[in-house]
């Protein structure tokens, strides 16, 4: 039996719609300030010139005030952040829809997390280390994600910090609430292969 688990693509467009008016925020910060006001300035006369009428007119300048320099340096540094942050936020949300990363396998030969953070491989526990496997909700900074949770045959397999988890020895608790397929449906079809539910001797396939 085969398993696989992916973000979910719902989310995925989610992040992709909640670039959009950040680039175009950044954009209107950094350069048309259609909708964001302007830093404070005001105008300076530098010099002065004769129309051809023979008036003289003087000839003004935009000059920022002191607050304004500092409100464009603001501008300058929360504007580069949303756009780059917008850019890489769209860039990732579309890769993912395009070719989703898969989170979770589990095949014969154990089940293979992505656990170690972006860049890494996913790390393989073997059947033989996987004592159970449940589904539930634990709290994550005071608010309460579903869970795919595994119960380790060793402590010390746990994972220190793991990626898009939380670690508490025996256990490693999974934060579900992106993935494309719900804890709880997920949860029995592992818990069948753990060594607390296979018989002695028996095929993991």
């Amino acid at each position: 039996m085969n398993v696989s688990v992916a973000r979910s693509p719902i989310r995925m467009l989610a992040y992709a719609a909640l670039a959009v008016p950040a680039i175009l925020l950044a954009v209107d910060m950094l350069f048309s300030h259609r909708y964001f006001p302007d830093p404070e300035s005001t105008n300076q006369v530098v010099g002065s010139t004769i129309e051809a009428s023979g008036k003289t007119v003087d000839v003004t300048t935009v000059q920022l005030t002191v607050d304004g320099k500092a409100q464009h340096r603001r501008d300058l540094v929360v504007g580069i952040a949303l756009l780059f942050g917008g850019i890489a936020a769209m860039g990732w949300a579309l890769k993912e829809l395009v070719r989703p990363t898969v989170i979770l396998r589990a095949d014969r030969d154990g089940l293979a997390i992505r656990v170690d953070g972006p860049g890494y491989p996913p790390r393989l526990f073997p059947w033989d280390e996987v004592v159970e496997v449940r589904s539930g909700v634990h709290d994550d900074d005071g608010a309460d994600l579903p869970v795919l949770s595994l119960r380790l045959a060793d402590a010390d397999l746990v994972p220190v910090d793991p990626a898009g988890g939380d670690a508490d020895p025996p256990w490693l608790h999974l934060f579900a609430d992106e993935w494309d397929s719900p804890a709880h449906q997920i949860a029995p079809l592992l818990d069948q292969l753990t060594t607390r539910r296979r018989p002695e001797g028996a095929s993991e396939a």
